[in-house]
């Protein structure tokens, strides 16, 4: 999709000249999607301490009110794109297949509940400080995107990120604040998988579970871990047995189970 650049001039002028306003949302979406049609574009703040927040729920049908409170309830907790926020994402455009697990797209979490399954996932990340981000999510339709699509998604990555930055400094002090409260759902999330397998596993093999229900094949938890490959399939084979399961899918219910029970 080509556009003039007498278009994009216009419209980056639209996104800076609308900081801080409700017609700045509009004039992000017609930026972005100058570079790609978008099924979606969702934007939520990640913060070590505390649930996100949307800030930009999509009119799209991907999105629905069960995924939503699906991902608020626990499951942002093994999305790739928070994890990756925690362990230090980078500011800059990115592609959910260069960052996600390598056994992430065959998870259950992605094949049962992911809303944007089956689509070209991307996101600006605008690193706020050292606790908190700022994700813009774009679902592209044209999938895989073409080379030609990621550049001119680079292209404007520079503007989108600046312009965003801008603009939350604008309204950062009008956002609905609770954060107190969502701090507190927060911690009985995190408890949740610190305690795994309801005492039954041992801390290592928690561990492993955990990152079996995040999309890691077993070769990839033991270059995570620094264990042997062997080790990790008897760890694998002792939890499922201590669970009395045997299956991912199987994993992924009890997990499923806690989270609803917190």
């Amino acid at each position: 999709m080509e556009d003039s650049s007498e278009n994009i001039y216009l419209l980056a002028s639209e996104l800076i000249d609308t900081s801080g306003t409700d017609a700045f949302t509009p004039a992000l979406l017609s930026l972005i999607n100058s570079a790609t049609p978008c099924e979606s574009v969702f934007a939520i703040h990640f913060h070590k301490n505390s649930r996100p927040t949307i800030l930009l729920a999509p009119d799209s049908t991907l999105l629905t009110s069960k995924i939503m409170d699906e991902y608020l309830n626990g499951f942002y907790m093994i999305d790739p794109f928070y994890n990756a926020f925690k362990t230090g994402l980078s500011t800059g455009l990115h592609f959910i297949k260069e960052i996600a697990p390598d056994d992430f797209f065959e998870s259950t979490y992605y094949t049962e509940h992911y809303c944007n399954r089956g689509y070209e996932e991307a996101a600006f990340i605008i690193n706020l400080d050292n606790d908190s981000q700022i994700q813009i999510s774009l679902t592209v339709i044209e999938t895989p995107a073409t080379a030609a699509t990621r550049q001119r998604l680079q292209a404007i990555s520079p503007l989108v990120i600046s312009a965003y930055r801008k603009h939350w400094q604008n309204i950062e002090n009008t956002q609905e604040s609770s954060q107190d409260a969502s701090a507190i759902i927060h911690e009985q999330i995190s408890s949740v998988f610190r305690n795994f397998g309801g005492g039954l596993l041992t801390e290592r093999e928690s561990e492993i579970a955990i990152l079996i229900i995040r999309g890691y094949s077993l070769i990839a938890i033991a270059e995570l871990l620094g264990i042997a490959h062997g080790t990790a399939k008897v760890h694998c084979k002792n939890l499922y047995s201590k669970l009395e399961i045997n299956s991912k899918s199987e994993l992924f219910s009890l997990f499923l189970d806690d989270i609803s029970d917190k």
